[in-house]
């Protein structure tokens, strides 16, 4: 496949914590740091976001400002007030690129509801460079996340708006909606009190450093159009939403 058709993305749901602006902000700029290190001509020019401000500036000078710029990205409700139970954000996207290789990072947590990281490529109605999505960099960037921010569940998926409205591959039955998408790789973290539920031999399997288990749909690049990939890539969509009891979302 030398083009794409889909966006790809890694995201996940973090569990609840009382995270101050402080605390998620170094974490953030240790992610930044993290993932510029797997590959520092795609993590590049990292500009960090003040949201009410509608403001970005660069990494390096938003380091020593970064919890006051969190503490300002507090969620807000329908009538622009804060919203804490919703948590605070940390924005941030590489700048000085094309669109089609511009990566968004967002982490949003330390309230009651929406506790998630989410990383995307592309742009809005721009698809991504297809030589950015490629198997090595989405691991390292998905374990580098994990590290820092410990989940619930996390994946690497490929999206398009109309995934589970008509067959993406020829004589494929439709595939199902869910919060994982068409998964590339999904991962669930150890439970000291919840089993397992393992996939068949045929998905390729790895126990991670933290004892969780990541699950592989391919070691090339995710085609939702190829038969095979779309096959595996739903048993890994069953896997995580029989591990998660998650659906929607």
């Amino acid at each position: 496949m030398n083009e794409v058709e889909f966006k790809y993305s890694i995201r996940s749901e973090l569990p609840f914590g009382s995270e101050t602006p402080a605390s998620i902000g170094a974490k953030f700029v240790d992610t930044l740091d993290s993932l510029t290190r797997i590959e520092p001509t795609l993590f590049t020019n990292w500009k960090v976001t003040d949201i009410p401000a509608m403001t970005s500036q660069p990494l390096a000078t938003a380091r020593s400002r970064i919890a006051d710029i969190v503490e300002s990205n507090v969620s807000r409700d329908e009538f622009r007030e804060p919203d804490p139970d919703y948590g605070h954000s940390a924005v941030a996207f590489t700048d000085k690129v094309v669109e089609s290789r511009r990566i968004h990072l967002r982490v949003r947590t330390g309230g009651k509801f929406e506790r998630t990281t989410c990383l995307e490529t592309g742009r809005w109605k721009v698809l991504p460079d297809p030589t950015i999505v490629t198997y090595p960099i989405f691991k390292d960037a998905l374990f580098a996340i994990n590290a820092i921010w410990p989940p619930l569940w996390a994946c690497a998926y490929a999206f398009r708006v109309d995934y589970f409205e008509k067959p993406l591959a020829s004589g494929a039955p439709l595939f199902p909606y869910s919060r994982f998408h068409i998964p590339w790789m999904g991962y669930l973290p150890a439970s000291p009190t919840k089993r397992f539920v393992l996939p068949p031999p045929e998905i390729v399997t790895e126990r991670t450093p933290d004892g969780g288990l990541l699950m592989i749909a391919t070691e090339d690049r995710l085609d939702p159009t190829n038969p095979e990939h779309l096959r595996r890539a739903r048993i890994i969509a069953e896997t995580m939403i029989a591990g998660t009891g998650y659906t929607s979302h």
